[in-house]
């Protein structure tokens, strides 16, 4: 619809000395295409105006008319400016339609995602944010931003100091027995003979990650029992030896790591950077770095996958001395440092370093905006992280950009913040054992999915049966509003009817089915009817689709213009039946091209959504 909408453009800036940019949001399809093909609101423009819209949709209406080539039975009703669009033109309009990738912007988008624990395995609220980042990514690459990904993990806090004090002292074992070695696994002081046999089938299967919430979860046991005293104490003392005991030398502080606590970190590090890869792999989502909270600790540790980003130039201490100098944070007689926020802000004050000189969440979050500034010269740094960290983020922001806002202008931070993925009945505590991770949902629902298809006598490869089966569990999610709850329903989800992630495979798989290797000669002057028309009017509606999600970062409208060309398809195959058997070969080839721009539409907007197609169904 370019040319249309550049129309459309020349008349509003010929007539009012207005130019519109996002069209998309002025000009919908009508509400009953019998009457109409297009209407035109003019309500924004009103306001701009400050006049009556009836009166500028009267003025436009004869605008329009004028341009009878293009606009045909214009007409006006309150803020509505409505119009069939010449069959011609139509036809024009769909033979320049072109998905592929936009030219390349000089303009740079980091995208900030996941925050995932090391130390636990992906849970089903994982479902989250790589699915809203990796298809935000994916969209705004295609329209030529030069896109950097950052999974910015958690692996340096206070946990740690709790795993390595469980391992120490709340269990007598080594990680890394041979299997025939899993017997001598003992707890001191606590006697369990189910522990003993849950690390025994950790280790067997190799669930490394499984086995570090467990020690997890025992640390708060060891805690429970009264012979236990001052266990949180000396699980932050160990933490701190991980993080560095500040010791006095010739008259300046000095950092000493203990070595042991080191190495440990690394195992735990280790076990979890496999992990967690593989189940988002499954996902179709990969980050371009995983650079993490200890890079900012000035720790020499090694970089996961050899990746290859800028040293780092300012740590956590540098930027807590930073905000000092600048006075936007204030030093405590205890050697605490925190920031207390104008009244006007509503933001309650913050930490961002401990009495024992170890930091926090918000102190890396700020060391990584400036390694971020200072490196990529970003426009806006995108955040896809929950709900929840609504607060750290305000606090964060307002810092940074009070902080660097003059060395480094322009720059936007937002967070893309969404809800939650929730199941019936079922709460979530990582304490308790009590949730179901991200590979429990993908097996579940892999084995739904070839069952349903046996059910239909339908054989297909595993591969096949992957693509379904993630098209699933991700279309289910990212076909509704990020900013509110999904509550999963197994058998809507895997439904090849209604608005659904197979339901689409489905009308894909029978589109191209039709093609079937044949070949599109050139067609002109067709006759079309009205399923040709509407498919056509919706064909053409890909460009606003994209760019309006794109804008609000908001990947479900993507997905709901899918469902929607995929049910315009199946009315357009019912209502035009046998057309490999029309006489009239111009209107033979030119519903073969519809056919097989909407297979490409429909493939490319899944591969956006970061989900496959299957070849058969």
């Amino acid at each position: 619809m370019q040319e249309i909408n550049k129309k459309i453009q020349d008349i509003v800036a010929a007539s009012y000395w207005i130019q519109i940019w996002d069209i998309g949001n002025w000009l919908s399809n009508a509400p009953k295409p019998e009457f109409w093909d297009y209407t035109f609101n003019v309500f924004e423009l009103s306001k701009q105006l400050k006049r009556n819209p009836n009166d500028i949709s009267t003025e436009l209406k004869n605008e329009f008319s004028k341009y009878s080539d293009i606009f045909e039975n214009v007409s006006n009703m309150w803020w509505y400016v409505n119009f069939f669009l010449n069959k011609d033109i139509l036809i024009e309009e769909f033979n320049d339609l072109n998905i592929d990738d936009k030219r390349k912007k000089d303009e740079t988008i980091i995208i900030d995602y996941i925050w995932p624990n090391v130390w636990k395995p992906l849970h089903i609220w994982h479902l989250c944010t790589p699915s809203q980042w990796q298809a935000t990514i994916n969209i705004l690459r295609y329209l030529g931003y030069n896109i950097i990904s950052d999974s910015h993990f958690w692996d340096w806090w206070g946990i740690f100091g709790k795993l390595i004090y469980t391992w120490e002292y709340g269990i007598d074992h080594d990680l890394w027995l041979d299997a025939s070695e899993c017997n001598n696994l003992l707890l001191k002081d606590k006697q369990k003979n189910y522990a003993e046999n849950y690390f025994k089938e950790c280790m067997l299967k190799k669930y490394w990650v499984l086995y570090l919430v467990k020690l997890y979860q025992l640390f708060f046991e060891i805690n429970a029992d009264d012979s236990h005293d001052n266990i949180e104490e000396d699980a932050r003392r160990e933490f701190q030896y991980l993080s560095g005991v500040w010791i006095d030398l010739n008259n300046e502080k000095e950092r000493i790591h203990h070595e042991k606590n080191v190495e440990l970190w690394k195992k735990f590090t280790a076990i979890s950077i496999e992990w967690i890869e593989k189940q988002l792999e499954l996902l179709n989502v990969r980050a371009d770095y995983n650079i993490w909270e200890s890079f900012y600790e000035w720790l020499d540790l090694p970089r996961p996958n050899n990746e290859d980003y800028p040293d780092l130039k300012y740590g956590m201490k540098d930027i807590v001395q930073e905000l000092i100098e600048k006075w936007i944070a204030t030093k405590n007689e205890d050697w605490s440092v925190g920031v207390v926020f104008p009244e006007e802000t509503k933001i309650p004050s913050c930490v961002l370093q401990k009495k024992d000189w170890t930091w926090l969440y918000l102190t890396s979050d700020l060391a990584a905006i400036k390694y971020r500034l200072i490196n990529w010269d970003p426009s806006k740094i995108l955040y896809f992280v929950d709900v929840t960290q609504q607060l750290h983020l305000r606090q964060a922001f307002w810092i940074a950009k009070k902080a660097w806002w003059d060395d480094f202008k322009n720059f936007e931070l937002i967070h893309n913040y969404n809800w939650f993925v929730k199941l019936k009945e079922w709460k979530m505590s990582t304490r308790k054992w009590n949730f179901i991770t991200l590979n429990d949902v993908i097996s579940e629902w892999f084995d739904r999915t070839e069952g349903i298809l046996k059910e239909k006598w339908r054989n297909l490869s595993e591969e096949n049966i992957r693509a379904i089966a993630i098209s699933a569990i991700k279309y289910s999610y990212l076909s509704q509003d990020r900013e509110k709850d999904v509550v999963f329903d197994w058998d809507k989800a895997l439904s090849f009817e209604g608005n659904s992630g197979p339901s689409i495979q489905y009308a894909y798989v029978r589109a191209n089915k039709i093609l079937n290797w044949i070949e599109i000669w050139r067609y002109d002057n067709v006759e079309i009817n009205a399923q040709d028309k509407s498919l056509i009017k919706k064909l053409l509606e890909f460009e606003n689709k994209v760019l309006d999600a794109a804008s609000k970062y908001k990947p479900h409208i993507i997905a709901q213009y899918c469902y929607e060309l995929a049910q315009e398809f199946n009315s357009f195959y019912v209502h035009t039946p046998k057309i490999l058997d029309e006489k009239d070969i111009g209107l033979k080839n030119f519903r073969l091209s519809l056919i097989l721009k909407t297979t490409e539409i429909l493939k490319k907007w899944f591969g956006l959504l970061a989900i496959n197609m299957p070849n058969e169904m």
